[in-house]
């Protein structure tokens, strides 16, 4: 059948950019006999790629805004996403089949478009693709083939990769050009090379299920060529990629970049074999609180594979009304970078594409309710590597960045620190790994981190890794940063090697915060720095070991309720002079409290007083703890606090402390004060962290 302009229907139409023809008409849909053999198991396929129901009408689109628009977009959300589509139909005609194009396969430079159904069934390379509504390209899913597009893949149609096992999936970008992105807008940008699924199109990566990421068992040693891990991973292959994070302490020399990378020989249980020898020692490190920890072991393979090239990145951008399925994919070189104005030590640096991220939902509201992202991999990205900007209900689960730039799981900031930062609500964060974040140039990462806890309601960060996180002043594993608070649950996190903090605080909140069960070890700044004015967080039952700063850096006082340390195990191992210090307090507040917890490991004093003379004074309570040495120092260049309470665990009387020479060890006179609230014993924590990544799955049959 042929188009009113001769072609036929879905032939590769050489033109500049996807124009739609004068005069079109839709075709049904093809049946091709040959598919279901092509396959291997037409069934069977047809089954492994079903969903539970109907695909939305196309006039759920959401709606769109001028390509240019900058990250304060105001276009309106599209309509609530709709349940997964009905199964795809793998009857379609074969890519491979000359007939249904007229006579000729497209090459490398057709701009392909598709209006029906069609199975990739070879290796292909194209210009540019349009799926078009109604259309749907599946590749076949008992083969491995892979489509090279020197152009942008749009999708409004359907678009499907799901390899059964054994077989891998490629969707490449071979000729992408940072220089030609422009950036920022809701509709697809000529140019800006990458994956685009608008309109009410329908994406589907489902690779093979695997464990995302093990501990290991046991201290591993420079030159190992075995890795005993914790648990037996599913789904892990010979010729896998793994990544394991640096565990050494901070007095290390590169403590925070010692990974290796290496590939697997052999996989026997939880013993795997290595085609190479380790060049890092990765210690097994004893914290405490119940907590004995291994390196993390990433598998950083996927049988589904998006990719640009180490030249030209490429990104993957969803506006789209349906609800997508990304499960056990690899995007990789992705994040585009251009050059920016600036320079460093004369050398021009670069910056981040608006809006050209690794896996970028992008406004779609309440549309993206029930996405799960499952077992995914961003990594050798040049900028952000999962960002649900303004899109609500999604939930990140066993995901990796590894080796990105720029804060890896984040959204859209405000353009200052007076306009609020959109919200992005039900965000959850299981499960998932921030593994060397970046920045350029590093000296000027400040507050570069791995999880940016944003503005929303509901979100959630559990049993989550933040390592070898890069930057400067205030860089950490996870933010809570300035005018964008959200209200997140937070549990059993962990963030160790980072070259600064573990948790950087710098909110002036209006809600509550709970940070349950956090542990820290061998970071190169503070386990917690906390701050900025005034706000309202309880820290419980966590666990900060040796961190070369000190366990807790206190920048702010409290508001509401005050800011709480209850029950936590500070452990400075020998690397810092204090195990909680105070900073420069920039307005008063209520107290701070450090209660039932124990202090220990420190070279000078458990907690040090050492608020700035051109800030407020000190107002802080340290009661019943238990410490391993001198218990207290008040810095002379401090000016007088407004309230320090000291009572010691086991004693009934607290004293207040002023400076002076009552006890030299203190720099500090005691006198006996009356406080709220009887002598309670400490509370040891006790902390179960998982030693592999949630599991995941495929789309049920």
């Amino acid at each position: 059948m042929e188009h009113g302009d001769g072609m036929p229907e879905g032939a590769p139409r050489r033109v500049g950019s996807h124009r739609r023809p004068g005069r079109r008409r839709l075709l049904g849909w093809i049946a091709a006999p040959v598919a279901a053999a092509a396959v291997g198991g037409g069934e069977l396929a047809r089954r492994a790629l079903a969903a539970p129901s109907a695909p939305p009408p196309a006039s759920a689109a959401p709606s769109a805004g001028p390509a240019g628009a900058s990250a304060g977009h105001t276009h309106a959300a599209p309509a609530p996403a709709e349940p997964s589509p009905s199964p795809v139909d793998l009857t379609g005609r074969r890519w491979s089949d000359a007939a249904g194009w007229g006579g000729a396969v497209p090459g490398p430079k057709s701009a392909v478009r598709i209006s029906d159904r069609v199975l990739l069934d070879a290796d292909a390379a194209v210009g540019s693709l349009l799926v078009e509504p109604g259309g749907s390209l599946v590749f076949a899913p008992g083969r491995s083939v892979a489509l090279a597009s020197a152009g942008s893949v749009e999708v409004r149609g359907t678009l499907v990769l799901a390899p059964a096992d054994g077989s891998v999936h490629a969707l490449r970008f071979p000729s992408a050009d940072e220089r030609s992105f422009r950036g920022g807008g809701m509709t697809m940008v000529e140019g800006d090379t990458g994956l685009w699924v608008t309109g009410s199109g329908y994406l589907r990566l489902d690779g093979a299920a695997k464990t995302a990421w093990v501990r290991a068992a046991a201290a591993l040693k420079a030159g190992a060529t075995e890795l005993q891990l914790a648990e037996p991973p599913t789904g892990w292959q010979p010729g896998d990629e793994l990544a394991v994070t640096p565990t050494g302490p901070p007095d290390e020399g590169d403590f925070s970049t010692r990974y290796d990378l290496c590939t697997i020989r052999r996989i026997d249980g939880r013993t795997v074999t290595l085609t190479a020898p380790l060049a890092h020692a990765h210690p097994r490190v004893a914290v405490g609180g119940g907590v004995t920890a291994g390196a993390e072991v990433l598998n950083l393979t996927r049988s589904v594979r998006i990719e640009g090239t180490p030249r030209g990145r490429t990104h993957v951008h969803l506006t789209s009304s349906r609800r997508a399925d990304v499960r056990h994919a690899a995007l990789r070189w992705v994040g585009p970078r251009k050059a920016g104005k600036e320079t460093w030590n004369g050398t021009p640096v670069t910056e981040p594409v608006l809006g050209r991220y690794g896996l970028h939902f992008h406004m779609l509201g309440d549309a993206s309710r029930g996405t799960a992202v499952e077992g995914v991999v961003v990594r050798d990205a040049g900028s952000h590597a999962f960002v649900p900007h303004a899109s609500h209900g999604i939930t990140f689960r066993s995901c990796i960045s590894h080796d990105t730039w720029e804060d890896a799981y984040w959204w859209d900031g405000p353009t200052d620190t007076r306009t609020p930062q959109e919200p992005s609500d039900d965000i959850a964060y299981e499960s998932c790994v921030a593994s060397r974040t970046v920045y350029e140039p590093a000296p000027r990462g400040y507050r570069l981190t791995g999880f940016s806890l944003g503005a929303g309601t509901g979100g959630t960060a559990r049993d989550c890794v933040a390592v070898g996180v890069q930057g400067a002043a205030g860089a950490s594993g996870y933010e809570w940063p300035e005018t964008s608070e959200g209200v997140w649950t937070f549990e059993r996190c962990l963030a160790h090697n980072n070259l600064q903090n573990g948790i950087f605080v710098w909110l002036n909140a209006r809600h509550h915060h709970t940070v349950d069960r956090f542990v820290a070890y061998h970071n190169g700044g503070w386990g917690i720095e906390h701050g900025a004015y005034l706000n309202d967080f309880d820290y419980t039952s966590g666990v900060l070991y040796g961190n070369a700063a000190g366990g807790v850096a206190v920048h702010a006082l409290g508001r509401d309720k005050g800011t709480v340390f209850d029950g936590m195990l500070i452990d400075a191992a020998g690397q810092s002079d204090y195990a909680v210090a105070t900073a420069k307090h920039q307005l008063a507040g209520t107290t701070v409290t450090i209660g039932r917890s124990r202090l220990t490991g420190y070279r000078k004093a458990g907690v040090a007083f050492r608020a700035a003379p051109d800030g407020e004074p000190d107002d802080i309570a340290v009661l019943d703890c238990s410490f391993g040495g001198n218990e207290v120092w008040l810095d002379p260049q401090s000016p007088p606090p407004t309230r320090i309470v000291l009572r010691r665990a086991g004693e009934r009387q607290a004293v207040r402390l002023e400076p002076g020479a009552g006890k030299p060890q203190w720099n500090a006179a005691a006198a006996p004060v009356a406080v709220d609230g009887p002598p309670r014993a400490v509370s040891t924590p006790s902390i179960r962290l998982a030693d592999a990544a949630a599991p995941t799955r495929r789309l049920p049959v």
